[in-house]
């Protein structure tokens, strides 16, 4: 039987549609007057700023950023530090968080406590640089991309979180059948955990993707230079070069520095952007399970 709805329902309906509407559009100008700007000549951006519909279309700053062949080494090198990167962050924290929610491990207080530190105090930018540079001889290697990062005690509070909400008599079935550990976590722990495990492993992409910072303090060597890092060089360059510019020098010579700012936003974003489509439907639901429990 088709259940009616009255008028204040329909009102409700109709004005919660609107207002998503208009806040998914909110949400996508920003987007959208970024890759109009990355594609508007820099003289209408000097002279009428950002706009949606540019009356002059240029691809000058995307000449400007793609001319260099570092571009697209250093996309391969945050490609790699992105993938083994997230993965192996990912099956590190995984292991740690199912650890400390297992009221069977002795030392889980200990452990919570070690983790929970980092999350309040550091030991500042100093010592970390002495300890990675000269202690694990780690500097310019691609590795020092990727070990600095390996793990985050937010995301794997998350993990203890959602582990704790799985019943027991599941691990206990599965130890009364022979099972160790191991077999334990990887056949009936992990597949259970995909939706807490995408989420995670996209903060992780996230945060290899974006990271400059452990470029720029522990690599000189260019060939392994990150994508974001050679970015920022390439606007610093082309700032540094348009303040050199005499002022009555005209317009047309100027870099395209405010185009180029739009385009390496695209160029930085356009990748990463894909992995929310396919993870979308685990996302919200590996934030949200183990909040409640019930």
């Amino acid at each position: 039987m088709k259940q009616k709805h009255s008028a204040a329902d329909r009102t409700f309906t109709a004005f919660a549609h609107t207002f998503i509407l208009l806040f998914t559009i909110f949400c996508l100008f920003p987007f959208l007057l970024m890759i109009a700007g990355s594609f508007t000549d820099e003289e209408e951006l000097i002279a009428h700023g950002y706009t949606l519909f540019p009356q002059k279309l240029s691809l000058a700053a995307y000449k400007a950023v793609l001319q260099s062949d570092v571009l697209f080494n250093g996309y391969g090198v945050t490609v790699f530090i992105t993938v083994v990167g997230a993965l192996s962050a990912l099956c590190i924290s995984a292991m740690l968080g199912y650890s400390l929610a297992n009221k069977r491990n002795v030392l889980q207080t200990p452990f919570l406590l070690f983790c929970y530190l980092p999350m309040l105090f550091s030991g500042g930018i100093i010592p970390f640089y002495i300890v990675v540079s000269q202690w694990l001889h780690l500097q310019n290697t691609i590795w020092v991309l990727i070990l600095t990062m390996l793990c985050q005690p937010f995301l794997v509070f998350l993990l203890v979180s959602f582990f704790r909400t799985i019943p027991e008599e599941l691990e206990e079935a599965a130890r009364i059948d022979g099972a160790n550990e191991m077999r334990v976590f990887f056949q009936i722990m992990i597949p259970i955990s995909k939706p807490i495990l995408a989420s995670v492993g996209l903060f992780y992409a996230l945060s290899f993707w974006n990271d400059w910072f452990m470029g720029l303090m522990f690599i000189d060597n260019e060939k392994l230079f990150p994508l974001q890092l050679i970015l920022r060089r390439m606007v610093s360059n082309m700032e540094a070069a348009k303040n050199l510019i005499p002022s009555g020098a005209a317009i047309a010579v100027t870099p395209p520095t405010y185009g180029v700012r739009m385009a390496t936003t695209v160029l930085t974003i356009g990748p990463i952007v894909l992995l929310y489509p396919m993870l979308q439907k685990y996302f919200v639901k590996g934030l949200t399970v183990g909040a409640v429990k019930g």
